[in-house]
């Protein structure tokens, strides 16, 4: 076989090609040298980049995709040259070949022109982040469960996805838990929950706080939604323009607005929010959802919606508190769960007191820590449970100090003179703020327009959530106990030790004389309800004591001589309901006296010096049917008086008020004669307020005297009790007609009592009918409210009370005969549904024979409670399908419940949960 020949040619090639190869068999340690070098420097340059990203990011940007990707490519190529250099420091071990040398020299090659690129890539970088616009939602941290909330919480949710809703206002009390609520509402929208998370564009947080500005909460809904904040907050046209932004922006998307701690009304507009509408355009869907401590602000904000938050329930306020204390507390003894128990049961369901003492009491394993601390909730020192922490009260104060002015403030420091839990009559209240000059009788035209100032404020108070309802909601009001001891914490200014107000209830109370030296630097005292029978002598020389309230002490029967010596500052006594018989001479001495309250004491006379009294403007006589005597003279020489109340009380001499006639706002008497009536109707300057008709042969005689033609007795009059009148068969009202009956001829006069609001009937024994003929009562009695009707035992009916459009409580007791409250034969009105419009409550009592209510079937639109007690007879409930049943409560006995027939059977089961059982 002839060899091969080869071409110089062919090995030039094949030179050429092995030789840029024969480099890499050399010793690759410079090359790695120099891959080690680089690929630190590209690390201290990440380094440098990470942290100039970071801080970006901490300013609200977020990373571009390039920059992500580019450090992503770094920690990559970390590991491959990490890879490479084990690679050569094992050969290097192992002798080293040159194969070896070959593939970690090639590769070192190419990983330093990597390198060097990437380098070259991330220097050359020029922008590393941007202000992206936020997510439609950002979610808020909450710290607890919604205890009791979710009702609330499904509530507005439900209102959301409705298209006739569109402002919604969440108002309670501070510390109720408003914004945790608000705070759910917004994660609710996150994007966990798929099937809401579309429903908004925009789901947008605002604080508006208590000094929000307009600019303010311009920035932070700009903010959220990712669009420029000018700087500038001096040029009025920079909020406008803002304004526009805003509004152009929202309003072709969807969007939630959720502005938590409104203390006032946000101007809408004016920040460039869209007002949403009950009417639904079909296109855009926008809310707004607030929270405030106000009910008005909810009114101001034109809330489509108001959802009250309450405390928490029994069991939901153990949960939470359990939650703060810590299961290894409660279990550290046997005793301290049944007392962590107490403490809640203080804490009257508020969260934020739950939370805070919760907190305080979870390091405190002894009973006698727990047993201290419930003591001192019991005597109003919160403070020294919390060991100092002072944030509580604070916190509760802002809604005292957002009161529109220091008249509130004032009036509802005094709410503090009435124990805990305890339920204040709106009429006391409102006289004890008359009583220490906050309402001023005198200048009012009548004492009517001063009670009607007072009930606007409760209503701020209620509104303010510093008043709550009492058991009676429509009479009476409380205070929960927790700001009750915020009242009485302001009242000390902050400081426990101060003796500025002294409360006291229930224990027996002065016992020595040395008991009463904490009176000495006290500005206000009250002790009601308590054990005290008498005090063991004078107190201390008070040279700042102004109110003394020792009402509701019902074995108090003795003052003790030179008691009132010691007040030289007193303005405002009140003794009521109490067992003192007796007032001591020196009354005197309380010369600065201006409001006096000896109502309900079986007081027989009362002093001639109670004449020196120059000062008083208020004197409440109610009810003292032992007393016989008031010395001549003493009355009308308090020539500063306004109110003078003498209802049910024995008084005769009429003559003296002619001296106080000019001075007088309101006067309550009772009177027994024709006669007394007449002298009363010639008095034209008295305001009459109360009157307490007794023994009267007939109503004719009240009618047919002057007295309601006296357009000051009639324009004043507000309560009006007809009784004992044993002689009266028939009250027949009819047009036009002056016609005599057996008993009684009551005949049309042109008359009114423009503010009788209450009107008793009692011990009207003969009495058959009452009927109004071509007249409507209410053109009479206009704003009649309550309608009382006792012992009246030949009434069948009372038919007429359809008439009375303003009528809300209707209570009938002891009337043997009632066979039906309404007759729908007697007259053609009373066959209408549209009966009792604003009635709220019927009290049925020991009326045997009473059958039905009414035969027809009623909406009773406004009715929150029907009470029944002893009607036996009673078969049928009046109501119909559309009876609101929200608030509806039924009261009576489980026998007489069970007993009814119905006519329909879904609207007993649906009238069931209405039920409340009596015990027997």
């Amino acid at each position: 076989m002839v060899a091969p020949t080869i071409n110089l040619n062919d090995l030039v090639a094949i030179w050429n090609f092995i030789s840029p190869y024969l480099k890499y068999l050399s010793n690759p340690a410079n090359k790695i040298r120099l891959l080690r070098e680089v690929m630190q420097q590209l690390k201290a340059i990440r380094n440098d980049l990470n942290n100039r990203v970071s801080c970006l990011e901490r300013q609200g940007e977020t990373r571009l995709g390039e920059v992500s990707w580019l450090l992503d490519r770094v920690s990559s190529i970390e590991r491959e040259v990490t890879k490479i250099v084990d690679d050569y420091e094992q050969s290097r071990c192992l002798g080293g070949c040159s194969i070896n040398f070959l593939s970690i020299n090639w590769r070192a090659t190419r990983k330093l022109a990597r390198v060097e690129d990437l380098r070259r890539q991330i220097t050359n970088l020029k922008v590393l982040a941007a202000r992206l616009p936020p997510p439609p939602v950002q979610e808020i941290p909450h710290t607890s469960e919604l205890l009791g909330r979710e009702s609330n919480l499904e509530k507005v949710l439900r209102y959301l996805n409705d298209d006739h809703v569109g402002i919604i206002g969440i108002w309670g009390m501070g510390g109720v838990g408003k914004t945790s609520l608000l705070r759910r509402i917004n994660n609710s929208f996150l994007p966990l929950n798929d099937h809401r998370s579309a429903m908004f564009h925009h789901v947008i947080w605002a604080t508006v706080s208590k000094d929000c500005t307009v600019k303010q909460l311009q920035r932070e809904i700009a903010k959220r939604l990712g669009m420029p904040s000018p700087d500038n907050e001096q040029e009025e046209a920079t909020e406008r323009e803002q304004a526009t932004a805003i509004f152009n922006h929202l309003k072709c998307r969807n969007f939630l607005l959720l502005l938590d701690d409104l203390w006032h009304n946000v101007d809408l507009n004016s920040v460039g929010v869209p007002i949403p509408s009950r009417r639904p355009t079909g296109q855009q869907k926008h809310k707004v959802v607030f929270t405030t401590r106000t009910e008005q602000v909810c009114g101001s904000m034109a809330a489509h919606k108001k959802i009250k938050i309450n405390c928490l329930e029994q069991q939901d306020a153990w949960q939470l508190f359990q939650d703060m204390v810590g299961q290894d507390t409660l279990e550290s003894h046997p005793k301290i769960r049944g007392l962590a128990r107490q403490v809640v049961k203080e804490c009257r369901g508020l969260p934020l007191a739950l939370t805070v003492i919760g907190k305080a009491m979870s390091m405190r394993k002894t009973p006698k820590e727990w047993q201290n601390a419930i003591t001192l909730l019991r005597r109003s020192k919160l403070p020294e449970i919390l060991e100092k922490d002072e944030d509580m009260f604070p916190r509760l104060k802002l809604s005292y100090d957002y009161l529109p002015d220091d008249a509130k403030r004032k009036c509802f420091l005094l709410c503090a003179l009435w124990t805990e839990d305890f339920s204040i009559n709106k009429s006391d209240l409102i006289e004890c703020w008359m009583g220490h000059g906050l309402i001023d009788v005198g200048v009012f035209n009548d004492i009517n327009e001063a009670y009607d100032s007072g009930h606007t404020i409760i209503g701020t108070l209620k509104s303010a959530c510093l008043l709550e309802p009492g058991i009676n909601e429509d009479d009476q009001v409380k205070m929960h106990d927790i700001i009750g001891d915020m009242a009485r914490w302001i009242a000390a200014d902050g400081d426990e030790n101060n003796q500025k107000l002294i409360v006291q209830s229930g224990a027996i109370f002065c016992r020595s004389p040395a008991d009463l030296n904490v009176w000495a630097t006290a500005e206000q005292v009250s002790i009601i309800r308590s054990e005290i029978r008498e005090f063991p002598g004078a107190p201390p020389v008070c040279p700042n004591l102004v109110t003394l309230m020792l009402r509701q002490n019902r074995f108090l029967s003795a003052i003790p001589s030179n008691f009132f010596v010691s007040f030289p500052a007193l303005t405002y006594l009140d003794l009521s309901e109490t067992q003192i018989f007796k007032l001591p001479s020196d009354i005197s001495k309380a010369e600065n006296l201006q409001y006096l309250n000896l109502s309900f004491t079986p007081i027989t006379r009362l002093p001639k010096s109670l004449g020196s009294l120059r000062k008083l403007k208020f004197l409440l006589l109610r009810g003292l049917q032992s007393l016989t005597e008031i010395p001549p003279q003493v009355i009308s020489k308090l020539s500063m008086l306004e109110v003078l109340d003498l209802t049910d009380t024995r008084y005769e001499h009429l003559v003296e008020f002619k001296a106080l006639t000019q001075g007088l706002k309101a006067v309550g008497i009772t009177v027994e004669t024709v006669d007394a009536i007449e002298r009363l109707s010639q008095m034209h300057h008295v305001m009459m307020w109360r009157l307490l008709t007794r023994k009267l042969l007939d109503l004719r005689q009240l009618l047919l005297s002057n007295f309601l033609s006296s357009h000051n007795m009639s324009s004043s009059l507000r309560e009006l009790e007809i009784a004992s009148c044993e002689t009266l068969e028939k009250i027949i009202m009819e047009k036009g007609s002056k016609t005599a009956g057996h008993g009684g001829d009551i005949v049309n006069r042109n008359w009114c009592l423009p503010k009788l609001e209450i009107l008793e009937l009692i011990g009207l024994k003969e009495l058959k009918k009452i009927s109004w003929r071509g007249l409507r009562p209410s053109t009479y009695f206009p704003a009649l409210s309550i309608l009382k009707v006792y012992d009246c035992h030949k009434l069948k009916n009372v038919t007429w009370v359809l008439k009375l459009e303003c009528l809300e409580v209707l209570k009938l007791v002891y009337c043997t005969k009632m066979e039906r409250l309404i007759d729908d034969a007697d007259e053609a009105d009373a066959r209408t549904d549209l009966a009792f419009p604003r009635l709220k409550r019927i009290e049925l009592s020991n009326l045997p024979k009473l059958t039905v209510i009414r035969r027809s079937q009623s909406t009773f639109p406004s009715l929150e409670v029907l009470d029944v007690r002893s009607c036996s007879s009673l078969g049928r409930l009046p109501f119909n399908s559309e009876t609101p049943r929200n608030k509806l409560r039924i009261k009576g006995e489980p026998d007489w419940w069970d007993g009814l027939r119905w006519r329909d059977s879904d609207l007993k089961s649906s009238l069931q949960r209405c039920f409340r059982p009596r015990r027997r």
